[in-house]
């Protein structure tokens, strides 16, 4: 990244070196480029190896990521989960919080009879609930009636039983254990200032540990020489507060139901184990998802930390289920929330006591798993989620539960980063080039574009398919650009820039454009008359071509074919005339003087042949037609400005020598050769520059006066140069014979010619000339002239 980042840099500041003029708006785009780049790598430095997660870039992410599963919308559950609610008809029903225990126990054999598998605590019951008063009275009435000390003996027993652990303990007790499926909750404590005065003797900082670890603790695979003391990122607990020992003995599985809220308190992930004195141990969430499934809770650690969770079945280890965590390797796992409040079924705790349930409602909780939790004001705790700012925080333990009972999960994995920075780079690299260059309206399209295409591929590619990606950064890297470009521009030079390019954006290239704005004092238009070099290109067999291809293909292959073309003549400074069907008009030396312009359009017509040959490797592999084209090209005077109406014209030329240049294109494929050229064309060529031939002499349709043309031969043409040499000299030789009407010695140097190049389709052609010219001679006044009768 940092290499790349570097080439970045480097390739910015080329291109400043290239353009001087643009030094401010390149200097402006490496700048916006260089902070986005680093406030990303900062925020992945931060969140990988410092283990900090909520820096601005975070939570500016986070507030897009709420958003994005706002315009997702909820999503339905397994149906399997519900909440078992405290809520206000069970504070109405049974009392003032927290009441009697004695309602919990009844309220299992109930959930045991219609079949729930299992049931979580997001509460914890960590002081015994005293007698009440009614519990005494049969104590107090039977011994009131003692008759004998041994009878007395016997109450006075009863009621130190009845001091030591109230019925409604007893009663809770008795029901953990029948209920067998239940997971007990506990909380922890982060650091020591948190604890609790009877908890501030380190002995008595994690009651009961020992005892939970045997039935809940996770498995760790953990690299030689390793402890979990050795990972800082994991959960490090200072103490926890668990039931009361009489409650805790009755059951056999423990979990923690702390949440963990970001910086804005919107609680996003789920922390699913926490290391608690060498132990590592699961949240409630984590347990109840691997006991419903019957699975083990496994944890691999890498020299970093965490590396996989899995749940592993017990009658088959091969059957994983792997559970994706942070980035950083602290085992927490990012909640794909499925909506607001009341998301998930809510079972009244007072309903459930009466067994007043609906019929639905019991075929609802057959084979689910519910957790207890408050959902009354006063028994609940606020953890808003992205859809809802009052959420209970049950409703948050539940929604985690889900995501890993459906596997439907939000990933954000350590991979991501890389192709996020990337993208911040190519985002750059691709853009800058527009917002320096381009007006406007241009880099604001762009931009638009860009935001709308990036929404719409996160929404498909990325978070779609359940992966978290950052589009905060590039979206704002491109935006600035945007700003301060524009900026820029409006006040330096965007409204002449405005003012020249409304005048001729409708026919000029943006080379073209642009170079003229460099140099606004050699603007002439309106129909003037200057030598320029036209040229006509076409595209063989184009009917034929179409008819072997579907319109969807004929599409794709013609714009590969158009856009190497295009390049290359604008690349030149050419101007791109039109496009007709399949063949190009250009021209070269307007609207600013280009004395060379004869040898420019002659080194775009060979470079389009060279761009060919590539374009039709491509075609190869796309399974497509080889094309083959015919150039035409004609230096001489012509009118060039606008042409065309009011409502619409286009910037071209006009005239005689513009027709011949695509007459001379046509005549191409009589002679069996790539570029013909006119004798005016030729004549302005640099000596020794290009390897040109002397084809005929010919009269066009339309036009009285003879034309002497040439072929521009390509260097490759034959194998060597020195045999492409020699094939325009015995042609030259062959031409100067049949001119002189020695029809045999010009038919030998054209054998010659054959023999260099048996596919050289002008020899063929004069020799059959030759061979009728000896059977039927030519006029005594024969000229030598070959008069077309076709375009």
């Amino acid at each position: 990244m940092v290499k790349l980042f570097s080439f970045t840099i480097a390739a910015l500041l080329a291109l400043y070196q290239q353009f001087r003029k643009k030094w401010v708006l390149t200097l402006i785009c490496i700048l916006i480029i260089g902070i986005s780049y680093a406030a990303m790598f900062r925020h992945y430095a931060s969140f990988r190896f410092e283990s900090k997660s909520n820096d601005l870039v975070y939570m500016v992410e986070a507030k897009l990521l709420d958003l994005r599963l706002k315009i997702r919308g909820p999503l339905k559950g397994t149906g399997k989960v519900g909440i078992l609610a405290v809520d206000e008809a069970s504070i109405a029903e049974f009392g003032r919080w927290p009441f009697s225990r004695r309602y919990y126990a009844q309220a299992l054999q109930n959930l045991k009879s219609l079949g729930v598998k299992w049931v979580g605590f997001d509460a914890i019951f960590s002081e015994p609930e005293r007698a009440s008063a009614e519990d005494f009275v049969p104590i107090i009435q039977s011994l009131k009636a003692q008759k004998s000390n041994r009878n007395l003996s016997i109450q006075l027993s009863k009621f130190d039983n009845l001091l030591a652990i109230s019925p409604p303990d007893q009663s809770f007790q008795k029901a953990i254990a029948a209920f067998g499926s239940l997971v007990l909750g506990y909380v922890y404590f982060v650091q020591e200032s948190e604890l609790p005065t009877q908890h501030k003797d380190p002995k008595l900082r994690f009651p009961q540990l020992e005892r939970m670890a045997q039935s809940s603790e996770i498995l760790a695979d953990l690299p030689k020489g390793r402890t979990l003391d050795s990972y800082p990122e994991l959960m490090q607990t200072a103490g926890l507060i668990a039931n009361t020992e009489e409650i805790s003995s009755a059951a056999s599985h423990f979990a923690f139901f702390n949440n963990s809220v970001d910086n804005d308190a919107i609680f996003r992930w789920v922390t699913l184990f926490a290391h608690e004195q060498g132990h590592l141990m699961p949240s409630l969430s984590l347990k109840l998802a691997a006991e419903y499934l019957q699975r083990d809770i496994f944890v691999v650690f890498d020299e970093y930390g965490v590396e996989t969770v899995a749940l592993v079945s017990r009658e088959n280890p091969e059957d994983v289920l792997d559970i994706p965590i942070d980035a950083r390797g602290a085992g927490r796992m990012l909640i794909n929330h499925l909506g607001p409040r009341q998301t998930f079924r809510h079972y009244s705790l007072a309903d459930v006591y009466h067994n007043r349930l609906t019929e639905k409602e019991k075929k609802q909780l057959k084979d689910s798993v519910l957790i207890l939790g408050g959902t009354a004001t006063g028994t609940n705790d606020i953890r808003p989620n992205p859809f809802d700012s009052a959420l209970d925080g049950v409703e948050n333990h539940a929604a985690a539960l889900d995501n890993i009972l459906s596997q439907n999960f939000l990933r954000r994995p350590v991979s991501i980063y890389k192709t996020e920075l990337l993208i911040i780079l190519i985002v750059g690299l691709l853009f800058a080039p527009i917002m320096i260059f381009g007006h406007a309206l241009v880099s604001g399209a762009a931009a638009l574009v860009f935001l709308i295409g990036y929404y719409f591929l996160d929404r498909h590619f990325w978070f779609g398919q359940g992966t978290w990606t950052y589009i905060a950064v590039p979206c704002l890297e491109i935006i600035g650009m945007f700003v301060l470009t524009t900026v820029y521009k409006y006040l330096t030079e965007e409204l002449e820039r405005k003012r020249l390019k409304g005048a001729f954006q409708h026919y000029l290239s943006p080379q073209v454009i642009n170079q003229m704005l460099e140099h606004p004092e050699a603007m002439q238009l309106g129909g003037v008359r200057r030598e320029l070099t036209v040229l006509f290109s076409d595209m063989r067999g184009f009917t034929t071509l179409s008819e072997s291809l579907t319109p969807e293909q004929l599409c794709v292959l013609m714009n590969d074919y158009f856009t190497p073309m295009t390049t290359i003549i604008l690349r030149s400074g050419g101007v791109l005339d039109k496009y007709i069907g399949d063949a190009i008009m250009a021209f070269w030396g307007a609207p600013l003087p280009m004395p060379n312009n004869a040898d420019i359009a002659a080194q775009v017509a060979i470079e389009m042949l060279y761009a060919l040959e590539r374009l039709n490797q491509e075609f190869i592999r796309k399974q497509f037609p080889t094309v083959d084209i015919g150039i035409g090209l004609n230096t001489g005077p012509m009118s060039v400005g606008n042409m065309g109406s009011l409502e619409r014209f286009t910037y071209t030329v006009m005239g005689d020598a513009v027709n011949l240049g695509s007459r001379l294109e046509g005549l191409t494929k009589d002679y069996g050769i790539k570029i013909m050229i006119s004798e005016s064309t030729a004549k302005l060529l640099s000596p020794g520059k290009f390897l040109t031939r002397d084809i005929d002499d010919i009269r066009v349709k339309g036009k009285h006066e003879p034309v002497h043309v040439f072929e521009i031969m390509m260097p490759n043409a034959l194998p060597n140069l020195a045999d492409v040499r020699a094939l325009i000299a015995h042609f030259a030789e062959g031409r100067k014979a049949y001119k002189a009407q020695h029809w045999q010695e010009a038919m030998e140097h054209f054998h010659h010619c054959l023999e260099l190049r048996p596919s050289d389709v002008a020899s063929l052609l004069y020799i059959e000339r030759c061979r009728e010219s000896l059977v039927n001679p030519p006029a005594a006044n024969w000229d030598g002239v070959y008069t077309f009768t076709h375009k």
